[in-house]
């Protein structure tokens, strides 16, 4: 895999990346839409994962594989629990992170005795809405975050890091098989009495030889494009050294993409061909080309803002979850003879 950094230019960094797909592949499926397919330069294309979908998969980077744990210890976040102090979720894993309704719009959400949501308030009034995120969670303002819940302000941030995967050329392939029934010769003559629902097919009951089909894809490649707004971070009211954690980040979880590719879907498996930079991934004054060098920039860039005194520590906000009972509806009043035969005469 070879960087190419011939064209060199400032203002936002942009990663192109070409993808070899191993045999047919499944894209993402999504709601009351399908698959997105359209044509382009006289080719199909088909949108493999969106923006969101990436952008998951690049804070996925960050974690530590089968924990709920960063990679960074000084990294701050917001850790969720329940009333009975079990481990719900974080701000790194919650949608619309740090300012997710759970954390927000729960009138239980407690940090320290406090409620969270008067407190996030509180200071993003006194200190602004950039230096609380910085402080309670850095990761919610690389991806991005809209306090809807705030009034009397835009309490919004855009993205700094997107990326999308894009298949080109692409051909739909049908695959199909069938499930092999080993208990019973025949499903036509087996007694499905005894099965739940009264099943009228073996099939209905899942058993027999069961045909199944689906549609998977094929392509020429998949084109993945990640941009990191480094004009956007550039213009944060808060200290370089903020700033810097930022770029650190973010270098960090497209090279991290890069050299693992996670598989994130069965039969979908990428294989990175080249990479074309427009310019040198640099933090600091220091050029990256290696996801090891970009974690060590992260925990320097921690290092700093820690001495600094501009981020915080990982946050425990409490909240009570518990299931809705339904009520009781009130049982109408069965009408008297004397009532019904008032009615008559009306």
């Amino acid at each position: 895999m070879k960087l190419d950094l011939t064209h060199v230019t400032t203002g936002n960094t942009s990663i192109d990346i070409n993808f070899a797909v191993k045999g047919a592949f499944n894209p993402s499926i999504f709601p009351n839409v399908g698959r997105l397919t359209f044509r382009h330069q006289e080719k199909d294309c088909l949108i493999m994962d969106s923006f969101a979908s990436v952008s998951n998969m690049l804070e996925g980077t960050v974690q530590l594989p089968g924990t709920n744990t960063p990679i960074f210890a000084e990294l701050p976040y917001i850790r969720m629990v329940d009333q009975a102090g079990v481990y719900r979720a974080t701000s790194l894993t919650l949608p619309h992170r740090i300012a997710s309704g759970y954390l927000l719009k729960n009138k239980s959400a407690m940090l320290n005795g406090k409620k969270f949501g008067e407190q996030i308030k509180a200071e993003i009034i006194a200190h602004g809405l950039h230096q609380t995120l910085l402080k309670y969670c850095p990761m919610s303002l690389l991806h991005g975050v809209w306090f809807s819940q705030l009034e009397g302000g835009n309490y919004k941030i855009s993205k700094s890091i997107t990326g999308s995967l894009l298949a080109i050329d692409v051909t739909e392939a049908i695959v199909g098989g069938v499930a092999m029934d080993g208990v019973w010769k025949s499903a036509e003559t087996l007694d499905l009495g005894d099965f739940a629902d009264s099943p009228k097919k073996a099939s209905e009951a899942g058993v027999g030889m069961i045909p199944h089909s689906t549609t998977r894809y094929v392509c020429d490649r998949v084109v993945g494009s990640f941009q990191i707004g480094d004009l956007q971070i550039e213009s944060y009211p808060i200290p370089t050294e903020g700033k810097r954690l930022l770029k650190a980040l973010a270098v960090y979880e497209i090279l991290s993409f890069i050299e693992t590719v996670p598989m994130h879907r069965t039969d979908c498996n990428l294989q990175v061909i080249d990479v074309e930079i427009n310019k040198p991934l640099n933090v600091g004054g220091q050029n990256i080309s290696k996801s090891t060098e970009a974690k060590a920039a992260v925990e320097k860039a921690l290092e700093d803002c820690q001495k600094l005194g501009i981020l915080g520590t990982v946050q425990e906000v409490s909240v009570t979850l518990k299931e809705k009972v339904e009520k009781e509806k009130p049982a109408k009043d069965k009408p008297t003879a004397a009532s019904a035969k008032s009615e008559e005469n009306e």
